[in-house]
Protein backbone atom coordinates (compact mmCIF):
# COMPACT_ATOMS: atom_id res chain seq x y z
CA UNK A 1 0.00 0.00 0.00
CA UNK A 2 2.83 2.39 0.66
CA UNK A 3 3.98 2.66 -3.02
CA UNK A 4 0.45 3.65 -4.11
CA UNK A 5 0.36 6.53 -1.59
CA UNK A 6 3.70 7.78 -2.91
CA UNK A 7 2.44 7.67 -6.50
CA UNK A 8 -0.78 9.47 -5.54
CA UNK A 9 1.14 12.12 -3.63
CA UNK A 10 3.52 12.57 -6.59
CA UNK A 11 0.61 12.97 -9.02
CA UNK A 12 -1.13 15.48 -6.75
CA UNK A 13 2.03 17.58 -6.51
CA UNK A 14 2.57 17.32 -10.27
CA UNK A 15 -0.99 18.42 -11.07
CA UNK A 16 -0.80 21.28 -8.59
CA UNK A 17 2.56 22.42 -10.03
CA UNK A 18 1.25 22.35 -13.59
CA UNK A 19 -1.86 24.29 -12.55
CA UNK A 20 0.19 26.96 -10.75
CA UNK A 21 2.59 27.27 -13.71
CA UNK A 22 -0.15 27.74 -16.31
CA UNK A 23 -2.20 30.03 -14.11
CA UNK A 24 0.68 32.39 -13.34
CA UNK A 25 2.22 32.48 -16.81
CA UNK A 26 -1.18 32.72 -18.48
CA UNK A 27 -2.14 35.74 -16.42
CA UNK A 28 1.12 37.58 -16.91
CA UNK A 29 1.16 37.04 -20.67
CA UNK A 30 -2.42 38.24 -20.98
CA UNK A 31 -1.73 41.52 -19.22
CA UNK A 32 1.83 42.34 -20.26
CA UNK A 33 3.63 42.90 -23.49
CA UNK A 34 7.15 44.23 -23.27
CA UNK A 35 7.74 44.84 -26.93
CA UNK A 36 6.31 46.41 -30.05
CA UNK A 37 6.01 45.00 -33.55
CA UNK A 38 7.96 46.49 -36.44
CA UNK A 39 5.97 46.61 -39.67
CA UNK A 40 6.58 48.15 -43.08
CA UNK A 41 4.34 50.63 -44.90
CA UNK A 42 2.48 47.91 -46.81
CA UNK A 43 1.67 46.05 -43.59
CA UNK A 44 0.64 49.33 -41.96
CA UNK A 45 -1.66 50.17 -44.84
CA UNK A 46 -3.29 46.73 -44.59
CA UNK A 47 -3.60 47.04 -40.81
CA UNK A 48 -5.37 50.38 -41.14
CA UNK A 49 -7.82 48.94 -43.69
CA UNK A 50 -8.68 45.86 -41.67
CA UNK A 51 -8.49 47.01 -38.06
CA UNK A 52 -9.85 49.56 -35.67
CA UNK A 53 -6.58 51.27 -34.83
CA UNK A 54 -5.25 54.57 -33.51
CA UNK A 55 -2.70 56.12 -35.87
CA UNK A 56 -0.12 58.15 -33.95
CA UNK A 57 2.17 60.63 -35.72
CA UNK A 58 5.14 61.54 -33.52
CA UNK A 59 6.73 64.14 -35.81
CA UNK A 60 6.70 67.89 -35.30
CA UNK A 61 3.70 70.10 -35.96
CA UNK A 62 5.41 71.51 -39.07
CA UNK A 63 6.10 68.07 -40.50
CA UNK A 64 2.52 67.00 -39.78
CA UNK A 65 1.15 70.07 -41.62
CA UNK A 66 3.13 69.15 -44.75
CA UNK A 67 1.38 65.78 -44.94
CA UNK A 68 0.19 62.98 -42.69
CA UNK A 69 -1.79 59.77 -42.73
CA UNK A 70 -5.53 60.42 -42.68
CA UNK A 71 -7.10 60.29 -39.19
CA UNK A 72 -3.73 60.32 -37.46
CA UNK A 73 -3.30 61.97 -34.08
CA UNK A 74 -0.27 64.24 -33.61
CA UNK A 75 1.75 63.99 -30.42
CA UNK A 76 5.40 64.90 -31.11
CA UNK A 77 7.84 62.46 -29.51
CA UNK A 78 9.43 65.39 -27.65
CA UNK A 79 6.26 65.78 -25.52
CA UNK A 80 4.96 62.21 -25.58
CA UNK A 81 6.24 61.46 -22.09
CA UNK A 82 3.67 63.87 -20.67
CA UNK A 83 1.09 64.24 -23.46
CA UNK A 84 0.45 60.48 -23.74
CA UNK A 85 -2.50 61.14 -21.42
CA UNK A 86 -4.37 62.43 -24.49
CA UNK A 87 -4.51 58.83 -25.73
CA UNK A 88 -4.51 56.95 -22.40
CA UNK A 89 -7.92 55.43 -23.17
CA UNK A 90 -6.19 53.50 -25.99
CA UNK A 91 -3.84 51.54 -23.68
CA UNK A 92 -5.36 48.21 -24.70
CA UNK A 93 -6.06 49.22 -28.31
CA UNK A 94 -3.88 48.74 -31.36
CA UNK A 95 -1.72 51.78 -32.11
CA UNK A 96 0.26 52.38 -35.30
CA UNK A 97 3.16 54.74 -34.59
CA UNK A 98 5.06 56.55 -37.33
CA UNK A 99 7.46 59.41 -37.90
CA UNK A 100 9.50 60.57 -40.90
CA UNK A 101 11.85 57.60 -41.26
CA UNK A 102 11.19 55.20 -38.40
CA UNK A 103 13.64 56.42 -35.78
CA UNK A 104 11.49 58.65 -33.56
CA UNK A 105 8.68 56.11 -33.71
CA UNK A 106 10.98 53.55 -32.03
CA UNK A 107 11.56 56.03 -29.21
CA UNK A 108 7.83 56.69 -29.01
CA UNK A 109 7.07 52.95 -28.92
CA UNK A 110 9.43 52.51 -25.97
CA UNK A 111 7.85 55.45 -24.13
CA UNK A 112 4.35 54.05 -24.61
CA UNK A 113 5.43 50.58 -23.49
CA UNK A 114 6.69 52.08 -20.23
CA UNK A 115 3.34 53.84 -19.84
CA UNK A 116 1.46 50.54 -20.10
CA UNK A 117 0.34 50.48 -23.75
CA UNK A 118 0.37 46.92 -25.07
CA UNK A 119 -0.52 46.66 -28.78
CA UNK A 120 2.04 48.83 -30.55
CA UNK A 121 3.07 48.76 -34.21
CA UNK A 122 6.10 50.75 -35.32
CA UNK A 123 6.15 51.67 -39.03
CA UNK A 124 9.85 51.14 -39.74
CA UNK A 125 10.23 53.29 -42.86
CA UNK A 126 8.07 56.12 -41.58
CA UNK A 127 6.05 58.38 -43.83
CA UNK A 128 8.93 58.32 -46.34
CA UNK A 129 8.25 54.64 -47.00
CA UNK A 130 4.49 55.29 -46.93
CA UNK A 131 4.86 57.97 -49.63
CA UNK A 132 7.26 55.85 -51.67
CA UNK A 133 4.50 53.24 -51.90
CA UNK A 134 2.03 55.91 -53.11
CA UNK A 135 -0.31 55.51 -50.15
CA UNK A 136 -2.58 58.51 -49.49
CA UNK A 137 -1.28 61.57 -47.65
CA UNK A 138 -3.54 64.23 -46.18
CA UNK A 139 -2.32 67.82 -46.10
CA UNK A 140 -5.22 69.48 -44.34
CA UNK A 141 -6.03 68.88 -40.66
Amino acid sequence: MKPINTVVLFLEVLVLSVFVFFFTTGCSNATQNNTYKNINAKQAFELIQDEDILILDVRTKGEYAKGHIKNSVLIPVQVLNTDYIKIKTYKKSKILIYCRSGSRSVTASKILLKKGFIHLYNMTGGIKDWSKNSYPIQTSP
